[in-house]
């Protein structure tokens, strides 16, 4: 009998279900992506850039944990405010509060377990599509990842179900706990915070000083090592709940007394907020730091990404090297931005390469000066008298570089052109190219050293070229973009969220001022406009202070890019994307608000 009044009134209620069972579904989705990597050993072992961010996963692991904690309990707070009312009049109507509190806690059980089902089968199918296209994206190939992995799965539905099962004792617990008329009347309840002028002038100092601190660890990293994050994580998280607690308020407060206030339904709007931020004061500041940590972990992931060609460009001397060019290579090369491009014949005999003093006369090879200083643009090439290079440059990786075996490299050896024509051996012609731009020729570099390297086989441990470097970097730090864009969409994913049911948990209770205000006269297009201007200011609170963290945190990675590299090159656009996928989510929680609390009427 339970089991079919729960069944019925999440029937009754099934466009209001439906927005929660949609974000209860992509929160499990994204927590079995996460878990699908941050639980698979043999994907970990088998990808040496992934498995040095285990900390970061460990890290990551146990912060969407809290997130989702946090994300489930406003979740449970949003269905707990559609039903209350429902709940009271059972009450009345003579049924238990026994009886009652077993109805609430089977419809949050199957809200939740059919939520945590297809939110795992959805996560199955985001793992196969849309992981793969972001490594595609990324031009990165990770082995043993696949979409279905059993303890992803189990760790998702002891996770999901395991709350839900808590929050359904919370509901219990709760309402046998509440009397029947304030159920009946839940929505009418109001909440006058009262301001202190005192009190919030000590807490926005220390606020900012918690602020200062978090800001500077960061900063300081290269000092601190891994003790600056803690420390940045509690500090920036109590400076910005005290900043938020003492002018958030002070601000409305204050607007109230000025002539804006006055026009159209401003004054509502500002004394709506004035009820509801005090109480958001914490889930505001929850999200602001996961507004930072989603658009930070992006940031860097783009960073690296856009920035890798950067920093390979910068090691070494030339780009490519191809021996022996086929008529496919020479229609490859005819495509490069070529900068510089030098042709050697040499001659291989034992384990000793000849080169042509004449040819070497001609074209000289170029040399990169390497310093003590962390800026890779301080490292210039040059080149050298041939009476020089005879004495030192034959030394130089690059140039031995050019003639390797299976071993390693043949000795090198320079002769006259006399010499060199009297000399016996096999004869291989070598072109090295040294490109203006990594970036802009990166699609012809890698079909010319897929060709290459298919013709002549080398060292494992060696690199020709700055393509080849920028390759190994790519396999190096491209675990780390993945990380970056992956935590990012997720943190992005959760936070908007959580902000979206706790502002629609109050969305039952505004439904009978919009009432009253349609019946007074105002047409629904200024509450429209009114609602939009309220939530806009909730979304935009925690997206101003996420943005200031975000341009203090980068900070922190300042050490691991080396000049011309920085974490804040190209910032402007990453900021876009995430801001428009942001707002997004502020539009789907608008038009969703919109069909709660206004009446029932034609558009004027």
């Amino acid at each position: 009998m339970l089991g079919k009044l729960a069944l019925a009134g999440i029937k009754n209620r099934r466009r209001d279900y439906l927005v929660l069972l949609a974000g209860l579904t992509m929160s499990a989705a994204i927590f079995y992506m996460f878990a699908n990597l941050a639980t698979n050993q043999a994907f970990l072992k088998a990808n040496a850039a992934i498995s040095s961010a285990n900390v970061i996963f460990g890290f990551g692991a146990v912060l969407l944990i809290l997130i989702t904690v946090v994300y489930i309990m406003y979740a449970n707070s949003f269905l707990l405010s559609m039903r209350q009312h429902d709940y009271g009049l059972f009450m009345m109507l003579g049924a238990t509060r026994k009886r009652v509190g077993e109805l609430v806690f089977l419809e949050t059980l199957i809200l939740g377990t059919v939520a945590t089902a297809i939110g795992i089968a959805l996560g199955l199918l985001m793992s196969k599509f849309l992981v793969g296209f972001l490594l595609n994206m990324l031009g990165l190939h990770l082995s043993h990842l696949t979409a279905f992995y059993l303890p992803a799965i189990i760790a998702t539905a002891v996770l999901y179900v395991g709350l839900f099962i808590l929050a359904s004792l919370f509901n219990l617990v709760k309402l046998t706990r509440t009397t029947v008329l304030k159920l009946l009347h839940s929505d009418e309840l109001a909440n006058q915070p009262k301001v202190k002028p005192f009190r919030q002038l000590v807490q926005g100092i220390l606020g900012i000083v918690f602020l200062g601190i978090g800001y500077w660890a960061l900063a300081a990293i290269k000092a601190l090592q891994l003790l600056a994050i803690p420390i940045a994580l509690v500090t920036i998280t109590i400076g910005t709940y005290l900043l938020f607690r003492a002018t958030i308020l002070m601000v409305i407060r204050a607007l109230r007394r000025t002539s804006w206030a006055k026009k159209h339904l401003n004054g509502f709007l500002l004394g709506q907020l004035n009820f509801r931020v005090h109480n958001y004061t914490r889930m505001l500041t929850i999200v602001s730091l996961l507004f930072a940590m989603a658009l930070g972990a992006i940031t860097v992931g783009s960073g690296y990404h856009r920035q890798l060609p950067m920093m390979a460009q910068k090691v070494g001397t030339y780009t490519v090297a191809v021996h022996n060019p086929t008529a496919r290579q020479h229609k490859l090369i005819s495509q490069l931005h070529v900068a510089y491009q030098a042709t050697y014949t040499q001659k291989r005999q034992g384990k000793t390469v000849y080169y042509n003093a004449a040819e070497l006369q001609k074209q000289p090879v170029e040399l990169r000066s390497y310093t003590n200083s962390d800026n890779l643009n301080d490292q210039k090439l040059y080149t050298e008298s041939l009476q020089k290079f005879k004495k030192s440059g034959t030394n130089d990786l690059d140039f031995l570089s050019l003639a390797l075996g299976k071993v390693g490299a043949y000795t090198p050896k320079i002769l006259s052109a006399k010499q060199f024509t009297q000399q016996s051996g096999k004869v291989v012609t070598v072109t090295t190219i040294r490109v203006k731009n990594l970036q802009q020729d990166l699609v012809p570099l890698k079909k010319l050293n897929q060709l290459e390297t298919a013709r002549y086989s080398q060292p494992n441990s060696m690199t020709v070229g700055n393509y080849q470097n920028y390759e190994m970097m790519l396999a190096f730090f491209g675990g780390l973009e993945f990380i970056g864009y992956f935590l990012g969409i997720a943190f992005l994913a959760m936070l908007a969220s959580c902000l979206m049911f706790k502002i629609l948990s109050g969305a039952p209770g505004d439904k009978r001022r919009y009432r009253m205000l349609y019946k007074v006269g105002v047409r629904q297009s200024l509450m429209r406009h009114g609602i939009a201007k309220e939530i806009g200011i909730l979304f935009l609170i925690p997206g101003i202070m996420g943005v200031i963290d975000v341009l203090f945190g980068l900070q922190m990675f300042k050490p691991l890019m080396a000049a011309p590299m920085s974490p804040y090159l190209g910032i402007g656009s990453t900021f876009l994307i995430f801001i428009g996928l942001y707002a997004i989510y502020y539009l789907i929680t608008l038009a969703l608000y919109w069909r709660i609390v206004l009446p029932q009427a034609p558009n004027d």
